[in-house]
Formats: C-alpha cells, sequence, structure tokens
C-alpha cells in the first residue's frame, strides 16, 4: 500500500472534483486511539472539532461505522449530522433478527461465559446482539487454548452465527448482520452515482468496505499490512491530519 500523503496532490484532485464526497469512518483505532478496555476510548477534542466541521459542510455526507453499539458511538463521538451505524453496519439501518437466532444468543453466551470468562486478561463483552471476546491482557498459552474452545462453543450454531477476527477481540455475529462492505455499499446507493465514496478504517472487520468501494479512496490505517485498501495512514495523529486536509480542500 502507498502512503496516503505521498500522493496528495493526486488524490486531493480527484476530491476537489467531487461534488459529494460520501466519507465513512471506523472508530477505534481510527478516529480515537485503542485502549486496554473499550470503555476506555476516548475522542480528542481535535479530532471532533474537526469532524463537526465537515459535518456542517453541504459537500460531505458522514457515516461511523463501527463494532461498538450505536448508542455507544454516538455517544464516544457528540457530533451533529453525522450517521452512526453500530454493529458493523448493521445496527441503524432498520433490520431485525430472526426469533430463532435472538433465542440462540443467551445460550451462545451464557456457555462462552462458562467456559472463558475467568480466564485471566479476557473478558466478554454482551451487545445484545452479538457477543465480543476481548483477550488483549491475556496470555498467549491462554490465546491459542481459548480459541479452541470458542470454535467448539460456536460450531454447532455455524448455520447462524459466525466468527469474526479484530484487534485482540473475536466477534460471534449473526450472519444477518452481513458486514461493513454491505452497509458502506447500501448507504452510498442513497447518494448516486455522482458521490465519490473515501472509507478509512484500521482492523481486519474493514476489509470488506475497502473491495466493496474500490472505486473510491480506501485507507488502512496502521502498521503496514496485506489489505484491500488502496492507502494507507500510519495512525490516529495521521487520521485527525488527513480530516484536516479534507476539510480545507
Amino acid at each position: 500500500m502507498r502512503h496516503l500523503f505521498v500522493h496528495w496532490s493526486r488524490i486531493s484532485a480527484r476530491l476537489r472534483s467531487a461534488s459529494v464526497i460520501a466519507l465513512f469512518l471506523d472508530f477505534d483505532g481510527t478516529m480515537a486511539r485503542l485502549e486496554h478496555r473499550p470503555h476506555e476510548v476516548l475522542l480528542e477534542g481535535p479530532v471532533r472539532h474537526v469532524l463537526a466541521a465537515l459535518a456542517r459542510s453541504p459537500r460531505f455526507r458522514i457515516w461511523v461505522i463501527s463494532g461498538r453499539r450505536q448508542a455507544d458511538v454516538r455517544a464516544r463521538t457528540r457530533v451533529p449530522g453525522i450517521r452512526y451505524l453500530g454493529l458493523h453496519g448493521w445496527e441503524g439501518r432498520g433490520s431485525a433478527l430472526a426469533g430463532e437466532t435472538q433465542r440462540d444468543l443467551p445460550v451462545l453466551l451464557a456457555r462462552l461465559e462458562g467456559c472463558l470468562g475467568n480466564i485471566r486478561g479476557m473478558w466478554i463483552e454482551d451487545k445484545q446482539y452479538a457477543v465480543a471476546i476481548h483477550y488483549r491482557g491475556a496470555a498467549a498459552s491462554d490465546i491459542l487454548l481459548c480459541r479452541l474452545r470458542l470454535n467448539q462453543i460456536v460450531e454447532p450454531f455455524t448455520q447462524r452465527f459466525r466468527i469474526a477476527h479484530g484487534k485482540k477481540v473475536w466477534e460471534i455475529l449473526p450472519r444477518a448482520l452481513e458486514d461493513k462492505g454491505v452497509a458502506a455499499r447500501q448507504q452510498l446507493a442513497r447518494l448516486g452515482d455522482h458521490a465519490l465514496p473515501v472509507y478509512v478504517g484500521d482492523d481486519q472487520v474493514d476489509e470488506p468496505a475497502f473491495a466493496a468501494l474500490r472505486q473510491g479512496i480506501t485507507v488502512r490505517v496502521g502498521s503496514f499490512s496485506r489489505s484491500h485498501a488502496r492507502y494507507r495512514l500510519g495512525g490516529v495523529p495521521d487520521v485527525r491530519r488527513f480530516l484536516q486536509k479534507l476539510l480545507e480542500l
């Protein structure tokens, strides 16, 4: 991947020529620094201020697409004029889970808590429509064993659930939740062919969106890795600089 700022003259020319820019942003690790636990993550004031300025511009349509619940990411961002899509883009689109899937979720959660809940450095997050297992503080040997146990627990439910991999987290997601690529395409379709999509994310769960928006400007945040994104940025400070550059177009 090429660093976005190295090619900024060409990218900025494309952005200036667009009548509408559809800006899709991940939250954790993209706009806000990762922390040991999700509730510790905060959006810094300078990022919020530039986001608010972009949201007031008639040229920008902005979505924050997060694995967090919609209410959570809205409360942490606190910028009016932005649309918030939780649970990787599913929550906020008016969809609903089938009754059978909703009945299975508490069963899965109970089994996960019973098997993995006491592992040091690992904790389980109930997202009501999904379950996340965070292992940022766990020992390597425990992580390997827990992944094997996780597979065994989820295996009887694979017709309705899938395991998604993130940064130091596994998520058990209903298959009905789809992915960020589906969500981004759906939102972009509402704007018509004249909108230029820009997607910025830092994790494996952002890859479907990078693949879905190949015609746009896709940016992977963080250390160099294989990705469907065309460009990269080094971290949250680079993302803030990029948003400022968008404001100055």
